[in-house]
């Protein structure tokens, strides 16, 4: 199965909230920018940008400032709630793609063929979906993804990609920022049924998981 590959926030294709976006970076010496001091830092700083946040999240990330963790559990039932949502508005249940770290990214679905052209419908949808994802997942979504693919917290995703690919022996050592940035550059703008060498094998789930934790969505077609 081909797999296209997108760098972007997962908000911008599904429809979801941007917690992950409005992240404040604080300084942290040679290691560039970080997201937060902690993961508890980082759960008590996105249960403070709530706009709309339901109370089963804010539940789920105030047990994470206490205990510096989300249980897959508490993750899987923030995305549940994002189903139920959606479908609650009327919309056909999102597909759930799943990694093996546990992240889960929904996939495109396809307009109903007598609202391909329809703009109203198109633009209600994706407030609606938004809405379902500021309420039930978006911060738990963007803890969660810190936690298993970025756990020294880099504001950069670049940066975070390449020291989970390192971490997990994915990549040599002395693999750089820079060669990463040049790579996903490079597949970004590869022709359908293009083949792109990079130096991680884009055929192994570990790989998909950590560049999945780090600001990357992948469809598969």
């Amino acid at each position: 199965m081909a797999i296209a590959v997108i760098t972007l926030s997962i908000a911008m294709l599904c429809g979801c909230g941007t917690a992950r976006n409005t992240n404040q970076a604080t300084d942290s010496g040679s290691g560039g920018k970080r997201l937060a001091s902690s993961l508890q830092a980082y759960a008590t700083q996105l249960l403070g940008q709530d706009s709309g946040m339901g109370p089963a999240q804010k539940a789920t990330l105030r047990k994470a400032a206490t205990s510096g963790k989300i249980s897959l559990s508490d993750y899987k039932a923030a995305w549940s709630r994002y189903i139920t949502c959606v479908q609650d508005k009327g919309y056909p249940r999102p597909t759930l793609k799943t990694y093996s770290n546990g992240i889960q990214q929904p996939q495109g679905d396809v307009l109903p063929s007598d609202k391909a052209d329809d703009l109203d419908y198109i633009q209600k949808k994706a407030k609606d979906l938004n809405a379902c994802g500021i309420a039930t997942v978006d911060s738990v979504d963007a803890l969660y993804m810190a936690q298993v693919g970025n756990p020294n917290l880099y504001a950069s995703h670049e940066e975070g990609a390449v020291d989970c690919l390192k971490r997990a022996g994915l990549v040599p050592k002395s693999y750089t920022v820079e060669q990463y940035e040049k790579e996903a550059n490079a597949m970004g703008h590869a022709a359908p049924g293009e083949t792109v060498n990079t130096t991680y094998d884009m055929k192994k789930p570990e790989v998909l998981a950590c560049l999945a934790a780090n600001g990357n969505v992948f469809m598969d077609r």
